[in-house]
């Protein structure tokens, strides 16, 4: 990584080099009179308006949010931020939380505040998925009720010199409700084009407490259906076709397939709360968090029961042939022990699960969420009029789960089918202190202290779901009806092993912060602000990172702004020592393998170039202007270059078979979290809204939002013991090529009389999966469109219809995915949902 003073240095003799001019105007004031939106986004000072601030700011107030058309949170900032992604949910615990990006990072690279107090991680390390996804340890917006926010702010900029790890590629930060009166009651009906069913019922109430206090309260139930979106696989068919009876019979959603492809079901509730109540004249106590409940449902790959051309059992390695009698006291190399060596009468049979699940079986996945915040502060202003802020902060995320229908084959015939593997914890704890002292009308001085606690914690699943059983050494034995060695069990749940005794335990790290920003109005069109922190982490040691921002009103029209940054985001104590085995399939092969995630300290991982992580490091420079066209047409534009050194990622599974330290190891390959590559993303975003009034009162609001963006990947690590890099080239072809290039959203809003009409158009450029690597599997480029339709009965009650995709817009078809019952990439950035139309009554006093 550069040299922070060398960075610091660069933005200086910028600001230096704008107009000697700039500096001799001060004391202008804004003659219009008029009063813009204003964010307390990324600004320690007085808060600014979006035009107003030295890097790229988007603030969507209540209306905006709510003129969209489904409503859910992830999808609404899919729509209005031109840079940010939300991908289909993917595989095993991964299905419960979904994907976002914010310029093509991973989740855990945007920063989640509320009420600008970051956010507690949640419990989910992401073993699979998306590229961008993959190994992800990060927040998860979608717990948190949609209803319950005043406005939304995304910086779209590097803010880590401000608000700490993870604020790389920016922040998403939810303004709650304030309101002490009134309220609002909805409740959404909605039906996929396919016939599957959503429900949503929302509402939030507003108290008054004394003469000036308040406490407003949210909640949120949602119910979604199973989407079923596949087709009987072809392997399955050929045994419905052969007469065999119950293929599919075990699918909890009864689609009859052998495997279901689509949004896993869903319900939950979500609430949240804020309060303040003023203390005296200059100051307040407040209080706001929330608390939700979960569940999820999702549907592992199917295991077939057909023969192998060997005959001996199974297809798959859970239905294979084992001995009734596992056991070889005499040690004659046949099951069972009659006390002589040379007869093999003791041998009492096979067994094969093959023969009761004779259509195979395919696991489902069910995982309960508990999320619970809490923010209690103190805020006001000394008698030297220097402002504080006092707060306390504690939040937890826990997902329990549990494996249905599934087999623990190394337990032969005794093997349960339904395993608790294991849950996981976060639980993050801090302590701030933030202060302001305006030095004058033009300078000040931002500054403060933060203490934080984080720990991740995995619970051990039952014993059957990673414990060896009594037939996992069977391998070792010679099948008298084949003459032939038995294959070897898998060991624990098949699907997703359980937490082991190693694996279950508590992780924790604190660090402390210092960290200062200071605004300076040069004059009333020129803005400076420098922001510094140092920050000391338990695990890795300090770090120290800063940042040059500036803006100048070239015109009253006409403002460019720039900003130079570096910043950093902590390892996880989650990806420094979860361990747990999967169940995966081989991309190239098809196979089924054992695949153990492995804390990247293990000594174990030496040979494969494993050691302790360190923090990432980055670098971003922003360049963009805005533009006031006319009255009613704006256009911003903005370039930015995010390089991260060190990144964390996942490895590809490494072959462990004959390395060291791995002799008695319960799967063939290993992967773990390394500071193993760089990166450099390049993009710009443009946003343009125009206004126009109509005669008789009626007006229309056109907004446009475009993101190019591009990662490059380089400086990869390599094994140690293989030589070769820690990913392939077909997860670095993912990595460079699963998100689009380019993502445009239209949307148009016509306002008359009591109706309100909203279209929005989202478009996709093309996009590649792996699946099909060397060339990719190419997603083609596609379009999809949303109508929303709103009639105000009078001033209490308003009815919404609409539809979202409504023509019915799925990817392109592929075959690479055909053999598993999909005839779509697994990785198309909008989905293979479909259209789904939905009816809202909306309620408010």
């Amino acid at each position: 990584m550069k040299p922070l003073l060398r960075i610091l240095a660069i933005a200086a003799a910028a600001a230096i080099a704008m107009p000697a001019t700039v500096l001799a105007q001060e004391g202008a004031t804004d003659d219009a009179g008029e009063i813009e939106e204003v964010t307390v986004t990324g600004t320690r000072s007085r808060p600014r308006s979006v035009a107003d601030s030295p890097v790229a700011i988007d603030s969507f107030s209540e209306t905006q949010l709510n003129m969209q058309p489904v409503g859910d949170m992830t999808e609404n900032l899919k729509n209005l931020v031109p840079s940010f992604t939300a991908t289909a949910l993917t595989g095993d615990a991964s299905a419960f939380v979904r994907p976002v990006s914010l310029r093509g990072l991973p989740p855990d690279e945007t920063l989640l505040l509320v009420n600008s107090k970051r956010r507690h991680r949640g419990a989910l390390l992401a073993l699979f998925g998306a590229a961008m996804n993959f190994g992800a340890h990060a927040s998860d917006m979608g717990v948190l009720p949609s209803i319950s926010f005043k406005r939304v702010e995304v910086l779209r900029d590097g803010a880590a010199s401000q608000y700490g790890s993870d604020a790389i590629a920016g922040v998403i930060n939810f303004i709650l409700r304030d309101e002490d009166e009134g309220g609002k009651l909805e409740a959404q009906y909605g039906q996929y084009y396919e016939g599957e069913n959503s429900y949503k019922v929302a509402g939030w109430k507003g108290f008054r407490l004394g003469d000036s206090g308040f406490l407003n309260v949210s909640a949120e139930w949602t119910d979604n259906e199973q989407l079923v979106r596949g087709f009987q696989r072809p392997d399955a068919q050929t045994l419905i076709d052969a007469g065999v009876s119950g293929v599919g019979a075990d699918s909890p959603y009864g689609d009859g397939l052998a495997q279901t492809w689509g949004r896993p079901e869903n319900d939950g509730v979500r609430t949240a709360w804020n309060m303040a109540i003023t203390l005296n004249d200059d100051n307040e106590l407040y209080t706001f968090g929330n608390y939700a409940s979960t569940y999820g449902n999702y549907r592992f790959f199917y295991r077939n029961a057909s023969l192998t051309p060997a005959g001996d059992g199974g297809w798959h390695s859970s239905l294979r042939q084992l001995p009734l009698d596992p056991t070889d006291d005499d040690g004659d190399g046949i099951p069972g022990s009659d006390g002589d060596p040379l007869s093999a009468a003791e041998f009492a049979g096979n067994f094969c699960w093959c023969d009761t699940l004779t259509a195979g079986y395919t696991p489902f996945f069910e995982g309960r969420q508990t999320d619970f915040a809490s923010v209690v502060g103190i805020r006001g202003e000394f008698d030297n009029g220097v402002l504080f802020d006092f707060s306390g902060n504690f939040g937890m995320n826990k997902h329990e789960y549990k494996l249905n229908n599934s087999l623990s084959a190394s337990y032969g015939p005794e093997s349960k089918r339904d395993f608790r593997t294991g849950d996981i914890k976060e639980s993050d704890r801090s302590f701030n202190g933030d202060f302001s002292y305006p030095f004058s009308a033009d300078v000040n001085l931002g500054f403060g202290f933060e203490w934080r606690e984080e720990v991740w914690q995995a619970f051990a699943g039952e014993t059957q779901s990673w414990i060896a059983g009594p037939w996992a050494a069977v391998g070792d034995l010679t099948n008298p009806v084949t003459g032939t060695n038995y294959s070897t069990p898998p060991i624990g749940s098949n699907g997703r092993s359980g937490f082991d005794g190693d694996a279950a335990g508590k992780f924790t790290r604190s660090n402390n912060a210092i960290y200062g920003d200071l605004e300076w109005d040069v004059s009333e069109d020129f803005l400076l602000q420098f922001a510094l922190r140092w920050e000391d982490f338990s695990d890795f040691g300090t770090t120290t990172n800063g940042k040059i921002a500036t803006r100048y009103n070239v015109t009253d029209r006409f403002t460019i702004r720039a900003a130079v940054s570096t910043g950093f985001r902590a390892p996880t104590p989650g990806q420094s020592n979860q361990r747990v085995i999967s169940t995966t399939f081989d991309v190239g092969s098809g196979l089924q393998t054992q695949s153990g995630t492995i804390p990247p300290g293990d000594p174990a991982l030496v040979p494969l170039g494993g050691k302790p992580l360190e923090a990432e490091e980055a670098e971003n420079v922003s360049l963009g202007f805005t533009a006031e066209i006319t009255d009613n047409f704006s256009i911003t534009a903005d370039w930015y270059q995010i390089d991260v050194d060190d990144r964390i990622i996942k490895t590809d599974r490494i072959n462990v078979v004959g390395v060291p330290g791995f002799e008695d190891a319960d799967f063939t390959a290993a992967a773990f979290y390394t500071n193993g590559a760089d990166t450099e993303t390049q993009g710009f975003d443009i946003v343009a809204n125009w206004d126009i009034d109509h005669a008789g009162g009626a007006s229309t609001a056109v907004s446009l939002a475009y993101n190019n963006n591009s990662t490059e990947v380089s400086n990869l690590d390599v094994v140690e013991a293989t030589g070769d890099n820690i990913i392939g080239n077909q997860t670095l072809f993912n990595i460079e090529n699963n998100l689009p290039e380019n993502r445009a959203s239209l949307s148009i809003i016509h306002f008359r009389d009591q109706w309100s009409f909203t279209i929005r158009s989202n478009w996709y450029d093309d996009a590649f999966d792996e699946r099909d690597f060397p060339d990719g599997d190419l997603v083609k480029a596609a379009a999809t469109f949303d109508f929303e339709t709103r009639y105000s009965v009078n001033d209490k009650f308003t009815v919404v219809a609409g539809a979202n995709n409504v023509f019915d817009e799925f990817p392109n078809e592929t075959d690479t995915r055909f053999s598993n019952g999909l005839q779509y990439s697994r990785r198309t950035p909008f989905g293979y949902d479909g259209g789904m139309w939905y009816l809202k009554g909306v309620f408010e006093w």
